[in-house]
């Protein structure tokens, strides 16, 4: 039956959220915090579709690589950026989980910390996930990744949003691992980007006194 789905997934265009939360939901059953993470949602700013080329950026294991793989088809292509090619964390889980889950429409690079190393001009749309607050070159990150778009390309940026350090300055916030959605902002207009939509309560569970910032924004 898992197979079925994700055979439909990939033969209809994935635009409805839940399609897409029925396709997390089918890759990883037991991964609350994908489930949790409203990848419907996520996809429907990214505005990619069958055929899409998108990067993710800082892709770790490559979990949302996969999920994008899926939406953007077989005509469309993935690039899974990270700095990291460990044996436990980064490039190397990437590629295992894209050979578990027969994933044959993405691409594995090794960035730098300045640089992700993304083709061109070429790109639909870039992804980053709880990785934006650990590039220190980020002025140098920004101006790559606005590089990589077409013209009208979007980029998506969710992050932890601060609590205790909000008001401190950005190295006190990333040491943390944190960033506030107001630094964040301004550092993609100072990029050259125009902001599209912003959610500071994207993801907010008050239980674990945890939430996520989303901002959207295209290459002028």
């Amino acid at each position: 039956m898992r197979r079925l789905f994700l055979l439909t997934c990939f033969l209809l265009p994935l635009c409805a959220q839940d399609s897409v939360q029925q396709l997390v939901e089918s890759l990883y059953p037991k991964n609350d915090r994908l489930k949790e993470i409203r990848m419907g949602d996520i996809v429907r700013q990214l505005a990619i579709h069958q055929g899409s080329q998108v990067a993710d950026v800082g892709c770790g294991a490559g979990e949302f690589s996969v999920i994008l793989s899926h939406v953007v088809g077989q005509a469309g292509k993935v690039y899974c950026e990270d700095i990291v090619d460990e044996k436990d964390w980064g490039l190397r889980l990437a590629k295992a989980n894209f050979k578990k889950q027969h994933v044959k429409n993405a691409v594995v690079i090794h960035g730098a910390e300045d640089n992700p190393k993304l083709p061109q001009g070429t790109l639909d749309a870039v992804l980053i996930v709880n990785a934006y607050h650990e590039m220190p070159q980020y002025q140098s990150m920004l101006q790559h990744i606005r590089e990589s778009l077409k013209p009208g390309g979007r980029l998506v940026i969710l992050d932890n949003t601060p609590l205790r350090t909000a008001k401190r300055p950005r190295e006190k916030q990333t040491d943390n691992h944190v960033l506030s959605s107001d630094l964040a902002a301004g550092e993609l207009e100072a990029a050259g980007f125009h902001i599209l939509d912003r959610e500071d309560a994207f993801i907010d569970d008050p239980d674990s006194e945890s939430a996520h910032w989303l901002i959207v924004v295209e290459r002028k």
